[in-house]
């Protein structure tokens, strides 16, 4: 499970900034490791800022060295994963799932696919391929009442409200 991605060594000794690919960085407080490249690190250092998650890993001990994992992920294995709620889902998890369109009737038609997740902040926005070849961007808002089916891989939003907030490419 992806739960952030390096973005730049942080000063001299080896320090990363990670953007967290989770709504609640201070998550990140309660592991002990995680695979970076296909390599298992052991946590040495964790600092929650507004700007990101800043990690020390055991054996990253200049700035080389932090610069080798820049733009790499960070995954932890499922089972470590943090339990959710219902209605709750990770980032990760979207990337790659079906997008429909939900109308006031329930019937659905698919969108697309789901390509990518940015966090702002105050929304998530979520940049989804669609079936004609072109983009379509739009805020995490609860008004779009969001159902994420886990097995399947889809995220069904409401269409009018989708609508409402979302930027398509010409």
């Amino acid at each position: 499970m992806e739960i952030g991605q390096v973005l730049k060594p942080q000063g001299i000794r080896g320090e990363i900034k990670v953007k967290p690919l989770t709504t609640d960085a201070a998550r990140f407080n309660a592991l002990k490791a995680v695979c970076v490249g296909g390599r298992q690190y052991r946590i040495d250092g964790v600092r929650i800022a507004a700007d990101g998650v800043y990690l020390r890993l055991d054996g990253i001990t200049d700035r080389n060295a932090a610069e080798t994992l820049r733009g790499l992920f960070l995954s932890v294995d499922d089972a470590l994963a943090v339990p959710l709620d219902d209605g709750e889902f990770f980032i990760a998890e979207l990337i790659g799932s079906e997008l429909y369109s939900r109308s006031a009737d329930g019937a659905q038609t698919r969108v697309g696919v789901i390509k990518r997740v940015d966090s702002y902040g105050a929304a998530d926005v979520f940049e989804a391929l669609r079936d004609d070849g072109k983009t379509v961007s739009f805020p995490y808002v609860k008004a779009l009442d969001p159902v994420f089916d886990r097995q399947a891989r889809r995220l069904s939003v409401l269409g009018s409200k989708l609508a409402e907030v979302a930027v398509y490419e010409d």
